[in-house]
């Protein structure tokens, strides 16, 4: 039996990640990503996928009382969602920024009707000490469901920042901060460290996208998967439950055991 040394198995795992990010053309998006701290990811998947996810979002959101405008939990709600984690270009650059074995943390929606005011700059770092880990914990991507302009509420970033390990104080890195213009059928993938916030909507009618958020393996997840539906793993390839957490041994024998 041959063994494999931990720093080989590791440089295997690079080698096969980097000889992805070459076939899947995302050499600019990991240089975005490694620089400025986020990237958009143009023609991430079919325009049908996203027009088939904005409806499903936004009969999710009117089903529920009072139109909440942010559905969370959406993996149970239908097979688009479970497409939505399983995205290869998508998850190349997971895996780039928080390792091969990287766990969904969160899938959720927003629509965002006409809004006076910027959503402030801030950094998806709650519970971290600062400085920030040298190293990227959390992720976050929007899929945008309708064209990302100033005036339509796009999301807006202050470049670099993520190498700042901290979060911004007291009104920092406004002035600094630019919106991200990108069409519908763009994915927007951010590093959990980048300060950023919400343009206000200027415009009519409704912004709708989805946020999906990873992070590594052992940092506790926003969601747990541990009550989905069976149907659902069942009908996805076993790399769907990893990266819902749910690929280990005892993690499955505490499922069937709570069932």
């Amino acid at each position: 039996m041959v063994k494999v040394s931990a720093a080989q198995a590791v440089r295997t795992k690079t080698e096969k990640l980097r000889q992805r990010i070459d076939e899947l053309d995302l050499e600019g998006n990991v240089s975005d990503l490694s620089i400025d701290g986020y990237t958009v990811i143009r023609d991430a998947a079919p325009l049908s996928f996203f027009e088939e996810l904005r409806e499903s979002i936004l009969n999710i959101s009117r089903r529920i009382e009072g139109f909440r405008r942010f559905p969370t939990n959406l993996l149970n709600e239908g097979v688009v969602f479970e497409r939505s984690v399983q995205l290869e270009s998508l998850n190349t650059l997971y895996e780039f920024l928080l390792g091969p074995n990287f766990i969904v943390s969160q899938v959720s929606a927003s629509v965002k009707r006409t809004t006076p005011k910027p959503f402030a700059i801030h950094a998806d770092m709650n519970g971290y000490e600062q400085p920030f880990p040298g190293h990227s914990v959390i992720a976050t991507s929007i899929f945008c469901c309708d064209d990302f302009t100033e005036d339509a509420g796009a999301t807006r970033f202050v470049p670099g920042s993520h190498h700042l390990r901290r979060h911004p104080v007291d009104g920092e890195g406004e002035s600094e901060a630019i919106a991200v213009n990108a069409p519908t059928g763009s994915i927007i993938l951010w590093d959990g460290a980048m300060w950023h916030g919400n343009c206000p909507r200027t415009r009519a009618g409704e912004r709708v996208v989805l946020h999906l958020t990873c992070n590594r393996q052992n940092v506790r997840p926003i969601e747990s998967y541990r009550g989905i539906d069976p149907e659902v793993l069942r009908r996805n390839p076993p790399e769907f439950a990893a990266l819902l957490g749910l690929n280990d041994r005892w993690e499955r024998r505490e499922m069937v055991r709570d069932r």
